[in-house]
């Protein structure tokens, strides 16, 4: 089973393309951003849970096993698998790619997803796919009252109705729910494809910096924790109504980091796995030590958890280790990089950098994108290496 893990979902070409419809329950689809998404007809909520998925519209047949959906708006303010970064792609409002998870639309099915207004006197919209002039819609093809329901295509109708929801910091918010307190103090760890700051008070975000003489070395993240990174969160308040985020912003990468995180924590027969081993020997997660108090250890469970940060360490490292947030002795603070390089199937996306080169294998250089802060997208021409050069950093990118 995957521990902490409360709704177990699947995951296909039509999670993404539900996500599609996380743009606006009431307002018009206008620019990128943030959203949930929920049946009109059968008020459940998209859950976006693997990146493997196709839709074949010849056959008129498609695997949608990435998307679950689930009632109760209560169950989606901690989950980062609701959570759906509309793009589009052309400035004209028609082609769309949904990005959540670490995946993307375009990278899942090589195409985008359309999405047009359905009735605007309820704001409702339809989500479809286009292939060689046929039409493929998303919709809950469940028609029941349970809880629980899965996506389908083909038809056109009321079951294929969707409310965008755009995120913010009071109704449709994003918050923390502990996993542990500590004297006053609550703790959880976090693994999400969106960048945040803090809107609640009292709270902070950490990364590990080193692991030394039983102790994991923690480092503050100040300002906006940048999209994928998996942090230490600790806050104030003993539910997520206390601990909410802001989505949303231009963080920097942190490089250097001990901690890693896992989108997926997939173990339902029905469909297909999308697992994670967990491995004692080198993997310590955020728990309760034998003292009392709260730090990283070893665990009873079978796969890492989904949208959780685990530590990675070497073989012989001591079971517990207690949080630190000294400077440990003889280690350099970590470095924060300039930009966040990002690839979803040949679209290339930069975050952070007033500009960025990007040069082939081979070094001839092939593009350049200027005014990068708030984000700048290329398409590559081919599949392949590619190294992009924002100021004195190179990355290294496999275009597919």
């Amino acid at each position: 089973m995957c521990p902490h893990t409360d709704i177990r979902m699947k995951k296909t070409f039509a999670t993404l393309l539900s996500c599609a419809i996380a743009v606006s329950a009431s307002a018009i689809i206008d620019g990128d951003g943030y959203y949930r998404v929920h049946n009109a007809k059968t008020e459940r909520y998209i859950y976006v849970l693997d990146d493997k998925g196709k839709l074949n519209f010849q056959a008129t047949t498609a695997e949608l096993g990435a998307i679950q959906l689930w009632k109760g708006h209560e169950n989606t303010i901690s989950d980062p698998s609701t959570v759906i970064y509309v793009m589009d792609l052309n400035g004209k409002k028609q082609d769309y790619d949904l990005q959540t998870q670490g995946t993307g639309v375009n990278a899942i099915i090589d195409y985008p997803v359309s999405i047009r207004m359905a009735d605007k006197t309820k704001g409702t919209y339809s989500i479809f796919g286009r292939n060689s002039g046929l039409t493929r819609y998303i919709g809950d093809g469940t028609r029941s009252t349970a809880q629980r329901g899965y996506v389908t295509s083909l038809e056109n109708g009321e079951y294929y109705r969707w409310y965008f929801t755009p995120l913010d910091t009071q109704n449709n918010y994003f918050g923390i729910t502990p996993e542990f307190e500590d004297g006053g103090e609550y703790y959880a760890t976090l693994y999400a494809d969106f960048p945040f700051t803090f809107y609640s008070d009292g709270m902070k975000a950490y990364y590990v910096q080193a692991v030394a003489d039983g102790k994991a070395y923690i480092k503050e993240i100040e300002g906006t924790v940048a999209k994928g990174t998996p942090v230490i969160v600790k806050a104030s308040a003993a539910t997520a109504s206390g601990n909410r985020l802001n989505i949303g912003g231009s963080g920097r990468p942190v490089t250097g980091s001990m901690l890693k995180g896992v989108y997926f924590c997939n173990d339902d027969d029905v469909i297909h796995y999308n697992l994670t081993d967990y491995d004692k020997k080198t993997m310590r997660v955020l728990g309760r030590l034998s003292d009392g108090s709260i730090g990283f250890t070893t665990a009873d469970i079978k796969y890492l958890p989904r949208n959780k940060a685990y530590l990675v360490v070497p073989e012989g490292t001591p079971a517990e280790l207690h949080l630190s947030t000294d400077t440990p002795a003889g280690i350099a603070e970590a470095e924060i990089s300039t930009a966040t390089v990002r690839v979803n199937g040949r679209t290339l996306y930069v975050f952070g950098a007033e500009n960025a080169e990007i040069y082939n294998i081979t070094g001839n250089r092939i593009a350049s994108l200027s005014d990068a802060a708030a984000g700048a997208s290329i398409t590559l021409p081919a599949a392949g290496l590619y190294l992009v050069k924002t100021g004195s950093t190179v990355t290294k990118i496999l275009a597919q």
